[in-house]
């Protein structure tokens, strides 16, 4: 297990929505299968979480960010949609439509459910405490069907900060890619918002039910995405649950060195006969071409984050420390440098500045639990709740849907 990282870049999701004014000869119906077609397939990403054929270990980073990626435009384009098709041209007025047997490409036939102004209250969810109320909602469901495959709630069109910001939980099973075809009841809740403890908004996925074959590998996960130091670097955390058992599934040909694996870190962190394994991953991207990002990551059984794989110590087992790894656009550079060995014009690993972490701040913040404090980080605070990537959060799921569910 040498390199299990690769290139994440997030280069940014172009969203061509045709104008509402070509589509007035149409029945209502038929412009909201316009929209809505176009919305679903540039918002939701073409990428599965990761690849059972990446030759590189480093993939599972790689995939995880460019699903992110993918699937990061699909706030933005719904509202967009719902902007395009009238329903925000006067301000203030209250609308509350269903419409039935609209078809949407690669989807097929759906009821949309479209409220405008009309607050829908106590909205639980796992990225934040308490309750929060949204002014608008908007929903895909399948027709005959009794779950949604789709519901958003936001309270303002124009913008998502200064105000509750925007929910969204979907089933990528429904979308009809070929890619998620077979990913099963994993469902995802995205948040976006601007409470960040540092930068200028935040956005988190997290997702439970993950069927951890090669579609989609993990059980639970979640990836916190921050814009920071005035938007020109990108903050990147998560955390993902794997099992060695499915990894052999996955992997038949690295079925012995998986069970090494998972008897050393077993003996090295005392958790027994475990199968559970925690991958740990920060990263700081800088916007501008050609993307240069610094990277740390872990894997790890039990509660602590070691500095090297399941705190395997390094002079015995060669591959056991990941980090530093360093990626641009061409995707992986190298890795298992030192910070000293990082060059000058990549993030820094240990210098952080007014309103965004060092990658070693963020990986320190990674991995934990609400409320937790970090060492040296006095002034963001303690951990939020859209932070908390602990393993008791993830853990959570096996037994409830806590907060991430369909309303």
């Amino acid at each position: 297990m040498k390199k299990l990282l690769y290139c994440f870049l997030f280069l940014g999701v172009s969203l061509q929505i045709t104008d509402f004014n070509k589509l007035t000869r149409l029945s209502r119906e038929k412009q909201l299968s316009n929209l809505f077609s176009k919305a679903i397939h540039l918002g939701i990403g073409s990428e599965k979480l990761w690849s059972a054929t990446s030759a590189d270990n480093w993939g599972f980073v790689r995939q995880s960010a460019t699903w992110a990626r993918g699937n990061s435009g699909i706030i933005d384009s719904l509202i967009l949609s719902l902007k395009n098709a009238g329903y925000f041209n006067n301000p203030g007025t209250t609308r509350n439509d269903v419409f039935t047997n609209v078809n949407l490409s690669g989807f097929g036939s759906a009821t949309l459910t479209i409220k405008i102004n009309i607050p829908t209250a106590n909205i639980a969810s796992t990225a934040y405490t308490g309750n929060k109320t949204f002014n608008h909602f908007f929903e895909i469901k399948k027709t005959g069907a009794s779950i949604p495959s789709l519901q958003l709630f936001f309270d303002d069109p124009e913008t998502t900060l200064g105000n509750d910001g925007a929910l969204v939980y979907y089933r990528l099973v429904d979308f009809g890619n070929p890619q998620f075809a077979s990913v099963g009841d994993v469902i995802t809740e995205s948040y976006t918002g601007n409470d960040s403890i540092y930068g200028t908004k935040f956005q988190t996925y997290t997702w439970r039910n993950g069927p951890e074959n090669a579609a989609w590998i993990s059980r639970h996960g979640r990836v916190v995405l921050t814009e920071v130091d005035a938007g020109r670097q990108l903050c990147f955390r998560s955390v993902v649950r794997l099992t060695f058992t499915k990894l052999k599934e996955v992997n038949p040909a690295g079925a012995t060195g998986l069970d090494n694996l998972k008897t050393a870190c077993n003996t090295a962190q005392g958790t027994g006969s475990s199968d559970q394994i925690y991958y740990a991953l920060a990263y700081m991207q800088k916007f501008d071409l050609p993307f240069q990002t610094t990277a740390k990551a872990t894997f790890t059984m039990s509660t602590a984050r070691p500095e090297t794989i399941c705190n395997l110590p390094a002079s015995s087992f060669p591959g056991a420390k990941l980090s530093y790894g360093i990626f641009n656009i061409n995707g992986y550079v190298t890795d298992q440098l030192t910070a000293g060995e990082i060059p000058a014009d990549y993030p820094s690993p240990t210098v952080g500045g007014a309103d965004f972490m060092s990658v070693d701040e963020a990986f320190n913040r990674t991995y934990v639990a609400l409320g937790a404090s970090i060492a040296g980080q006095t002034g963001l605070g303690t951990v939020k709740q859209y932070e908390d990537t602990s393993k008791a959060f993830l853990d959570a799921f096996d037994g409830s849907a806590g907060n991430l569910t369909f309303k």
